[in-house]
């Protein structure tokens, strides 16, 4: 009997706790997804990896006679062969000395080694300098986003959305200030 009393509670027991939990052991937990804790976007094309790509940017104040703007991010290399990476952006050609209209501007970095991170504007690599616009063909702003295609080797281009920020944030305020140092 006292078995029997068991047993019974032990189903009722095992019936009761799979009744409440039974949708956890299924259902898409949200803490287990995977997720970029940063400012910037993440991306993967073609086996590279892009982390915390960030238009960095700073227009005109009070305190800045012209406006600067730089893209900065890491890149992993996953494959097992080297590669190159490939930015197409629009860029305001207004303050350049000899161009005046906005131009398409291509960016091919070094070669990556496998295994390899590329960084730009971290790690003592510079930023790469640019005016980005954004599709209607303004400068971008802080809190809009750019669009970048990113390709690698000579693969079709994906278009990454990048924010642009400024230095109001105190982990980005450094880098701002030293814009005008980025790499062409």
């Amino acid at each position: 009997m006292v078995v029997r009393k068991f047993v019974a509670a032990l189903a009722v027991f095992t019936a009761l706790v799979l009744g409440t939990t039974g949708c956890s052991l299924t259902h898409n937990v949200p803490t287990l997804q995977a997720y970029s804790p940063s400012d910037g976007t993440d991306v993967t094309v073609d086996g590279v990896k892009g982390l915390n790509l960030i238009y960095l940017t700073e227009r005109n104040t009070p305190a800045t006679t012209n406006e600067v703007g730089a893209i900065i991010g890491s890149f992993v290399n996953t494959t097992d062969a080297p590669v190159q990476l490939r930015l197409q952006f629009n860029e305001d050609g207004s303050s350049a000395p000899d161009v005046i209209t906005n131009q398409k501007r291509e960016w091919v970095s070094e070669t990556i080694a496998p295994g390899a991170k590329y960084d730009l504007g971290y790690n003592e690599n510079p930023a790469l300098a640019a005016i980005v616009l954004q599709a209607d063909g303004t400068t971008a702003a802080p809190g809009s986003l750019v669009s970048v295609w990113l390709a690698v080797n000579n693969g079709a281009g994906v278009e990454v959305r990048l924010p642009a920020l400024d230095g109001s944030l105190e982990q980005y305020s450094a880098l701002v200030q030293n814009l005008g140092n980025a790499a062409q």
